[in-house]
């Protein structure tokens, strides 16, 4: 038998590793080219992170600013408190509450905690998601101060790069009281300042350990769980918060349970004290922002609102309003230019206007009603009604004086006659023939439909009014049911556009800090009906309103119970004004005058709104001319 002698090889150094030559080659070959690709990495987002100025972290936090239709700013949107945090201000145990819930190693770290940014890359690598991101408050405040948005790969890098950037230029106090300064708390509230005063009534010094928690609990999800909103879940927010503080040795034990039991005590809702006039345009928007979809978060970090705001005929409503106000005050007052050459009608007018004795207890100019005094309010709407422009609000007035801080829009009147022409509506719907019989009454027209064939129609196009029972059914028939006074005009102007709901709007674009488009006011998209069209149409020139061949359609009524006067001028492919005028007294109630008054303002309200019409249109043509 031959034996074959296998020859002993020699072992190299690279036999310990159990590879071959050529393995070992690719091995070194693929971590040179993982350095160079780490390194060239580091340098482009490096180069990039250097175009950012860390300097902006100081300066003065953006708000927001309003432009008109031509791009030039007239106000600016957030009358909050912008001042920074301070490190002096902050509790101990508001800071470790932040810390616990954010970045526990804060005060350790360079900006990133590379052991929890691989623990989330391998996280979301397997679950194939972005469910992980581990930003520390440092990246987090990069991306309020950058504007860095979108969960991508090439965000986090450079978020990383910006973070370390700020951590070389700033000290830790600093940081983190910029980012306090800056955070979305919920509630339109942008900044730890403002959230201790909304929801706690205090100074943030005063805050305690419960308190604190539950701030630094809800800013994740500030618009769900804030206490306003679900007291529930910003409780839980508020005990997950202390449990990480009590892991963290931050508390102890007895300290814990005797927090998570304490109740949670908010502060009284009161109304919001001005620092700065908000002209009311600025009003409505920051009412329309608000229901935005993704707006409210990014509005701490500034905004430009570019608008439909028309700014001659906003400044021409505004004088003609404060005109109105002084003459309907003072006799002695300049007659109004709009209650003049209204030919022989105005000789009674100005006859009204010398010899009406005004109420001894009417409050004059624009100062808080004093306890037993009444005052006059306006409202007032300018809407495009032109093709393609139909519902942009060219002007508006949310009453006298904007330095209230009152949006009388949103407040409730009993719209009685006005609603008219929904209860005649309610008989022109298809499938009604034979009740398709519309008297001159709402209260005759409402009865022969009966109370459940108005009662559905009305629970359509008004879902979240309050109306009248069964057994109140002439109530139904006769409007005394309260209702927004912005939702009758909206309701009135789509009946006199075939029942279309054209959203009554202001904002048509809205860009973020870094010139990003957030919103864009749909024009291309036809509104959906709320009133069917032919419904719509058969009732859209029926008393109430007031219409002769080739002039707008008019509408002017008093309102029950001492609720003022409301005014409607519209023409198709034109303008339309909506107008509210009324007294009220320190509560905000609708106020009794003497029927002598009440024919002064009736009269007054009328000839504002047709002025208003009639000025604007001049206005738009003007402007179409010069285009």
């Amino acid at each position: 038998m031959i034996f074959t002698q296998v020859q002993n090889r020699h072992k190299r150094w690279y036999h310990i590793l159990s590879v071959g030559r050529k393995k070992l080659f690719l091995l070194m070959v693929a971590g040179v080219f993982f350095a160079v690709a780490l390194l060239t990495v580091i340098i482009v987002y490096s180069i990039r992170a250097a175009g950012y100025d860390p300097g902006q972290l100081i300066s003065s936090l953006p708000g927001c600013t309003l432009y008109d239709s031509n791009q030039r700013p007239v106000a600016t949107l957030m009358a909050h408190d912008n001042a920074p945090v301070t490190w002096n201000e902050l509790p101990k145990g508001l800071v470790e509450a932040f810390l616990a819930r954010e970045d526990a190693h804060f005060f350790e770290h360079h900006g990133v905690v590379y052991s929890a940014l691989a623990r989330s890359v391998l996280h979301n690598l397997l679950s194939l998601s972005y469910e992980q991101g581990a930003s520390t408050i440092t990246m987090q405040l990069t991306r309020h101060v950058f504007d860095l948005q979108g969960k991508t790969l090439d965000r986090k890098l450079l978020e990383i790069m910006l973070a370390q950037r700020l951590e070389s230029r700033y000290d830790k106090p600093t940081l983190l009281c910029q980012y306090l300064s800056r955070i979305y708390f919920g509630q339109n509230c942008y900044g730890l300042r403002e959230a201790a005063h909304t929801y706690f009534g205090k100074e943030i010094k005063d805050l305690n350990i419960a308190e604190s928690a539950m701030l630094a609990g809800i800013v994740r999800a500030p618009s769900l769980i804030n206490p306003v909103r679900d007291i529930k879940r910003a409780t839980k927010a508020r005990n997950d918060t202390l449990q990480r503080m009590r892991e963290l040795g931050y508390i102890g034990q007895e300290e814990y349970e005797q927090t998570v039991a304490s109740p949670v005590t908010l502060s009284e809702p009161t109304t919001q004290e001005i620092t700065e006039p908000l002209i009311y345009p600025a009003m409505w928007v920051n009412t329309e922002l608000d229901l935005l979809p993704g707006i409210a978060r990014e509005r701490g970090h500034g905004l430009s609102v570019v608008s439909f705001l028309h700014e001659p005929i906003q400044q021409h409503l505004e004088h003609a309003i404060q005109e109105t106000l002084r003459a309907l005050e003072n006799p002695q007052a300049r007659y109004p230019r709009a209650w003049q050459d209204k030919g022989d009608a105005e000789k009674n007018f100005q006859k009204l206007f010398t010899t009406v004795k005004r109420p001894a207890n009417l409050q004059r100019g624009n100062a808080p009603t004093r306890h037993g005094k009444v005052k006059l309010q306006i409202c007032a709407l300018v809407v495009d009604a032109r093709l393609n422009h139909r519902g942009n609000v060219l002007a508006v007035a949310c009453g006298r004086d904007s330095t209230d801080g009152i949006n009388h829009w949103l407040g409730e009147i009993k719209p009685g006659r006005v609603a008219a022409p929904f209860v005649f509506y309610s008989a022109c719907l298809p499938g009604r023939s034979e009740q398709h019989i519309v008297a001159h009454s709402a209260h005759i027209t409402g009865s022969r439909l009966g109370y459940g064939v108005v009662r559905s129609t009305l629970s359509e196009i008004l879902p979240d009014v309050d109306l009248p029972t069964r057994e109140n059914a002439q109530d139904l028939y006769d409007g005394l049911f309260s209702m927004r006074k912005i939702d009758l005009a909206r309701l009135l102007f789509a009946l006199q556009n075939s029942g279309r709901d054209y959203r009554l709007q202001l904002v048509s674009t809205v860009w973020s800090n870094g010139q990003r488009l957030l919103y864009a006011a749909d024009r291309e998209t036809p509104p959906r009906e709320i009133l069917r069209r032919e419904g719509a149409v058969a009732v859209s020139h029926l008393p109430p309103f007031r219409y002769s061949e080739g002039l707008p359609v008019t509408l002017h009524e008093e309102l029950p119970e001492n609720g003022g006067y409301w005014s409607m001028v519209c023409n198709d492919r034109g303008v339309a004004v909506i107008l509210w005028c009324g007294v009220l007294d320190a509560a905000g109630k609708p106020a009794e005058v003497t029927p002598q008054f009440r024919k002064l303002l009736s009269h007054a309200t009328e000839n504002l709104a047709e002025d208003l019409h009639t000025t604007a249109r001049r206005m738009l043509r003007e402007a179409a001319n010069k285009s």
